[in-house]
């Protein structure tokens, strides 16, 4: 017989117990072994297989023996034991009429693969939680044996705001210390979380990273919605706790949405789409926290999808409109500029807040066509101004988040001003304390980039914002705008007056200029005036004005 010179002999005597791998013998059919392959020689009492493995091996083996020599077959089987420490594949291959040659293979390396492929397909590296496709594997099983048995579970979706800023606060390495603080409160939270082989289903629970901010929860076996507005509402709480990162405290927002077999859905798919539109209500509350799917739940999110729909429909129609809030100088009173404010639809808005279709257009990415058209329409309106003899005046443009990460943004500036025949310093973007310190993590790329085009930035709502002193005087930023809570706080008591005071002798210290918005009483102005403001806006000079009327209004004040 031809060796197999990559067989190793791993047995010891015969008096052995071998609990090692590779290893080939010539097996009579009642046990005895006639030969081991490239081993010791056998002794003059050959050893039986009882004396090689442990009895209960043994017995397998044994069978395994008979059942080859009936069927004449090739038969493997992979074998993994208590008492032995590795996987072993044992190969029966039938050699005459009474005799078997069976081949032991360390199969350890091939199920250390198999291992390593599953986590892949199934384990999220950075939080060690499940992932998606074991999450619903999960459920798809818990569906099946809840609906045999006429019982109930829960699919507790949960999404984590606010995770952005932090990544620009502190790198891509602390946001994943964040995430994983995170998958770690959620198991300590839950019971028995992803433990296979529970035979009691209410002491177990399955917990996933859905995607990048989103976690899923399923309990298995519930009495009611309370029980699982219960864990909701404790993870929830949880999980807003301070998470220490860097020696700083970090919070997150948490956003849960609840679906319920049966009555929310009665397949995997469903009750995970109904949990999250659930999630979405919660989104969109300003309250946050913990929500039902339901009958309201659904027809809100077909709302929203509405309002998508209505909002891509008025940009194509052209209904979107601008007004403008004059800025005044200070000193002489005269308009030195406007800021540009978007008019939303009537049939958008209707009997939705502002606030709302904003973060909607934001979500959903529309925000950036929008922003397309008021760059555009505010280039040519300036245009028209300046032509009518309005040279000196200038036009701020608000940037939101989106644009504002956008590859493209200087571009995009520079081919509109372009189009118009403006000149940069005629236009003045303004930009918020998030924005800022976003750019700052990346050392002021976008803001040195917007300055060297020419443009003026203006750092908005400054004084409630989380914006470092360090990250003020590094930057390209050329006006703070005071936010007008501080303004409308002046006239309360001495403190109030100092806060407004520092902010604006410290952007003048760092030779900034400095406007004032929400400007409403003459006691405001005089104050604000008296404390050495540039600039003021508000409804004590105009309430936000149409293109047509902003003409008028200059020559009125600037004469």
């Amino acid at each position: 017989m031809t060796k197999d010179p990559d067989i190793a002999l791993a047995v010891g005597s015969a008096t052995d117990k071998a609990t090692t791998s590779n290893l080939a013998v010539i097996v009579s059919g009642d046990g005895t072994v006639e030969d081991i392959l490239q081993g010791d020689d056998i002794s003059v009492s050959p050893p039986h297989i009882d004396a090689i493995w442990p009895p209960a091996l043994a017995e397998r083996v044994r069978r395994n023996l008979r059942r080859t020599l009936r069927s004449r077959q090739f038969f493997s089987e992979d074998v993994k034991l208590d008492d032995l420490s590795q996987s072993n594949e044992f190969i029966y291959v039938a050699q005459g009429r009474d005799r078997v040659l069976l081949i032991v293979r360390d199969a350890s390396q091939q199920a250390s693969a198999v291992s390593r492929m599953q986590r892949l397909a199934y384990i999220d590296d950075v939080t060690d939680l499940p992932n998606r496709e074991f999450l619903l594997d999960e459920l798809t099983q818990i569906v099946d044996q809840q609906r045999i048995k006429g019982g109930r579970a829960a699919v507790i979706c949960i999404h984590i705001d606010e995770i952005e800023e932090h990544r620009n606060a502190f790198g891509l390495g602390q946001l994943q210390d964040i995430l994983r603080e995170i998958g770690s409160r959620m198991k300590l939270e839950l019971r028995a979380p992803n433990v296979s082989g529970e035979p009691d289903p209410e002491r177990r629970s399955v917990v996933a990273r859905m995607d990048y901010r989103q976690f899923a929860v399923v309990l298995p076996s519930i009495e009611g919605g309370e029980d699982a507005e219960s864990v909701a509402e404790r993870l929830t709480a949880r999980l807003q706790e301070p998470i220490e990162v860097h020696e700083s405290a970090v919070r997150i927002r948490a956003c849960t949405g609840i679906a319920l077999l049966p009555q929310d859905g009665e397949d995997a798919a469903t009750l995970c789409e109904n949990a999250t539109a659930a999630m979405e209500d919660a989104r969109s509350s300003d309250g946050g926290g913990v929500k039902f799917h339901s009958g309201t739940v659904k027809l809100r999110s077909l709302q929203r999808q509405d309002l998508e729909l209505e909002l891509k429909s008025a940009l194509d129609r052209g209904e979107f409109a601008l007004n403008f809030l004059p800025v005044i100088e200070a000193a002489t009173g005269r308009v030195t500029g406007v800021e540009a404010l978007l008019r939303w639809p009537e049939s958008v808005v209707g009997s939705q807040s502002t606030r709302k279709v904003i973060a909607l257009a934001e979500r959903t990415g529309l925000i950036l066509p929008i922003g397309d058209w008021v760059l555009q329409s505010c280039c040519r309106q300036l245009r028209a101004w300046h032509d009518a003899g309005f040279a000196a005046l200038r036009l701020s443009i608000n940037l939101s988040v989106q644009e504002f990460a956008r590859a493209d943004l200087v571009d995009r500036i520079a081919g509109a001003l372009a189009t118009s025949g403006l000149q940069p310093p005629s236009i003045d973007l303004e930009i918020t304390e998030r924005l800022l310190c976003r750019d700052a993590v990346s050392g002021y790329e976008v803001c040195n980039a917007l300055r060297s085009l020419g443009v003026g930035l203006v750092l908005d709502d400054y004084g409630i914002g989380a914006c470092s002193l360090a990250e003020l005087a590094r930057s390209s930023v050329d006006t703070l705008k005071v936010d007008n809570t501080l303004v409308a706080q002046l006239g309360d008591n001495a403190r109030n007056r100092a806060a407004c005071d520092a902010a604006i002798s410290l952007a003048h210290a760092l030779e900034l200029r400095v406007i004032a918005e929400g400007v409403e009483t003459g006691e405001q102005e005089e104050i604000l005036t008296g404390l050495g403001v540039d600039m003021l806006q508000g409804f004590l000079f105009s309430q936000p004005l149409p293109a047509e009327a902003v003409a008028s209004f200059v020559e009125s004040r600037n004469v």
